[in-house]
């Protein structure tokens, strides 16, 4: 920048005297040109300095931090050159190069540059750090290297701790440069990095200009570092010495494991290895045992599901499965069920593949299939070492399945994972690889399904209100709140910070050991274990979204809403969400509650007909009666044994799924605590046998379809008159008696 252009910009009051003087001392220390240390002097309008400089020197200026050439444009200007020269291809017109350039009037620069491209050259003015920022990222050369070597932070406290086998001549090139300075600084700036960033995964590939390192932190990948792509081959070849894999070999996957240490702590590393189209892929997923909490509090189950974790996991017999996608935290929720049963008096055995974490106490076994140690295999041998708890890291074939559900059968607590969307569909699966309706049944205690959702930010969460798609589909009630994410310094501007577990937890009660033992469908299960108080993954998500953890597109992200939930009547009075079940029980408790008021009487209608409960209930009602439903005879029961004390009288078809209005008729009869609720029959079935077999059953009363409405009621109005009379000549006998 000329003296004259110095003096124009101080006059035009764009800039001072002084922060020219300031920009004059940083030049001499930097060594960079007057304008580019201008534009760094504290209080200094750029973009107002750039503009004044455009129109002194006449020509356009242009923005380049968004602009991108055209890769053929790039090729006509070797990377070398832009970096001497200090410009940037642009474009083509007319036979011109056009170029961004920090000095447009430096004419001799032009001239030789114009000799040395072989062509004509135009220049239009841009700011000049940020055309070394974009050679840098356009070609991804050795100031690309330095540059994304300058950016990583070294850690002196930061070593490995595996072996370096250097004894194979065929590779040593490739070993020395993995071993070089810059290249052992570039891996062990990505471990630190990652560990600072709290990173779970580390992703390097390779693309065709450049070579990508992401990280995966509360379950998200992001980009970390882009480093040139020439590297690649040698960045893989330091990963691989330190995890002791076969350096020479590229063509096949890897897998090994290395140890580092920093700040005095040890983070294991599992290493994978892929090849790609351009170079080998890597993996690395880090272990922190120090960061690793076995504290079954810290998993978050709602406190249904704990109690019922805590009873099923300390147990001598039994299966506790746990289920959901790879990274869901199937192995931390094991490892804590184990640490919370684990004592001196006890023999846990796990079988693995591979072990993640060491735990004190317990004989933890690695799975080998090339030395014949398959899970089965390791299974069969555990049985025989009397343990009280093996854990079976994954069941993924029909015979591990078999063996590990005949152990839970015969005195041992058996823990293991599988990979299902939900917890019912996990019995299907059992069931799909050939495990017997009975033996399942028998030997299960409970499943656990999860999801890892990312957890909001404390520090700059907001409230909001759901989108009004949400609110329409599942009747939100006006007043209710929820948070979403923000972004601040402290969460890196994600609005997250951490995970938190979204649990389904299945417990394997009567009721559902006669479902599973008929072979039930996913749906009917997943009904079942609702109403008897599970949370399904979408609802224990939006207690968490409720209670501020999280936010509405996590929940939604991680799990799938059942077709019929609706807000009316979940929400308690503190604002949270109640299960299926227990809002079951309120709503029947009101309507008996209402119908002891009016002096009514309750009767239960089982059908699986919607169409012939609403007649039956609409005539009955008419008659002054209360009514309650229910669709099968399963369910039929569960809602007599909950609310029997208030029901005066049962019509139930006769022909239902699940539960046949028959098999009903007499499993109420062989419970003597039904005994004083009278029982209709309503069917279409005419034949006088099936009549005569119903009321040997244990029926009342037969009443045939189509409904006749006058007559039901005067049937309905009969059979409790009757019921009224032995009651008060059996009070009556007593009384005589006493």
């Amino acid at each position: 920048m000329l003296l004259a252009q110095q003096q124009h910009l101080v006059k035009s009051g764009i800039i001072s005297q002084e922060q020219i003087d300031d920009a004059l001392q940083m030049q001499k220390t930097e060594k960079k040109g007057l304008l580019f240390s201008l534009l760094a002097v504290e209080g200094v309008d750029a973009e107002a300095v750039l503009q004044r400089l455009a129109r002194i020197y006449k020509v356009p200026y242009l923005n380049i931090s968004d602009f991108k050439p055209s890769e053929e444009i790039l090729k006509k200007c070797p990377e070398k050159l832009c970096t001497d020269f200090g410009f940037m291809p642009v474009d083509e017109q007319h036979g011109e190069l056009v170029i961004a350039m920090g000095n447009p009037m430096d004419f001799s620069a032009l001239d030789a540059l114009q000799f040395k491209l072989g062509r004509r050259v135009k220049a239009i003015f841009s700011r000049p750090d940020i055309i070394q920022k974009k050679i840098r990222e356009l070609y991804q050369g050795d100031a690309a290297f330095e540059d994304a070597m300058s950016s990583l932070e070294d850690d002196s406290s930061f070593s490995t701790e595996s072996d370096e086998d250097t004894n194979d001549t065929d590779i040593a090139a490739l070993k020395k440069g993995a071993g070089d300075s810059p290249i052992i600084k570039l891996v062990n700036g990505i471990m630190v990095q990652a560990m600072k960033m709290g990173s779970s995964d580390i992703h390097i590939e390779a693309g065709e200009r450049v070579s990508v390192v992401r990280m995966r932190v509360d379950g998200r990948l992001r980009a970390a570092l882009k480093f040139p792509v020439k590297a690649h081959v040698l960045v893989l070849s330091r990963i691989k010495i330190i995890s002791n894999l076969d350096i020479s070999n590229t063509r096949t996957p890897q897998d090994g494991r290395t140890r580092v240490k920093l700040w005095g702590k040890s983070f294991d590393m599992r290493v994978s290895t892929l090849p790609s189209m351009h170079g080998e892929k890597a993996v690395l997923r880090i272990l922190d045992k120090s960061g690793l909490s076995l504290d079954l509090d810290i998993l978050g189950f709602e406190k249904l599901a704990d109690q019922r974790v805590r009873e099923c996991i300390t147990k001598s017999t039994g299966a506790v499965l746990v289920t959901g996608p790879t990274g869901s935290g199937k192995t931390t929720t094991l490892y804590s069920f184990l640490h919370h049963i684990n004592d001196a008096e006890s023999n846990l055995i796990t079988v693995e593949d591979p072990v993640e974490f060491q735990l004190k106490g317990i004989n933890q076994v690695q799975v080998n299939p090339k030395s014949g140690m398959t899970f089965s295999a390791a299974l069969r041998s555990i049985l025989r070492q009397d343990p009280d708890v093996v854990m079976v890291g994954e069941i993924r074939d029909e015979e591990t399945a078999e063996i590990a559900l005949h152990a839970a059968q015969t005195g041992h607590l058996v823990l293991s994972t599988l990979h299902t969307n939900d917890a019912p569909s996990t019995i299907t699966r059992l069931i799909e690889m050939g495990i017997e309706l009975n033996m399942l049944a028998s030997s299960l205690n409970l499943i656990v399904a999860q999801r890892l959702a990312r957890r909001l930010c404390p520090k700059c969460k907001k409230k909001a209100l759901p989108d009004k798609g949400f609110c329409e589909r599942f009747g939100l009630p006006d007043g209710v709140e929820f948070y979403e994410p923000v972004g601040c310094k402290a969460c890196m501007n994600i609005g997250y910070k951490g995970r938190l577990g979204v649990h389904e937890v299945l417990y394997v009660n009567e009721r559902m050991k006669e479902l599973i033992s008929r072979g039930a469908p996913d749906g009917e299960l997943m009904q079942a274990a609702r109403e008897d108080g599970m949370f399904c993954l979408f609802e224990d998500g939006l207690n968490k979204a409720l209670a501020g953890i999280t936010s509405i597109a996590e929940v939604m992200r991680n799990s799938s809403a059942p077709e019929d939930f609706k807000f009316e009547g979940r929400l308690d009075e503190g604002g949270a969400l109640m299960s299926l079940g227990e809002s079951m029980k309120l709503r029947d408790a009101a309507r008996i509650t209402a119908s002891v008021g009016l002096d009514r009487q309750t009767v239960l209608i089982v059908d699986d007909s919607k169409s012939i409960r609403n007649l039956v209930k609409f005539v009955l009602q008419s008659d002054g009666f209360e009514v309650l439903e229910a669709d099968d005879g399963q369910h039929g029961w569960d809602v007599l044994q909950r609310l029997s004390a208030s029901i005066d009288l049962v019509v139930t078809d006769y022909e239902m799924p699940n539960m046949s209005g028959l098999e009903f008729v007499k499993k109420v009869r062989d419970n003597q605590r039904f005994d004083g609720i009278p029982l209709v029959l309503l069917t279409s079935r005419k034949d006088e046998d099936d009549e005569v077999f119903g009321l040997d059953s244990g029926a009342d009363d037969y009443i045939g379809k189509p409904v006749e409405p006058m007559k039901l009621q005067a049937r309905v109005r009969k059979v409790l008159a009757m019921y009224a009379r032995i009651s008060a000549a059996a009070q009556g006998g007593n009384h005589a008696g006493n």
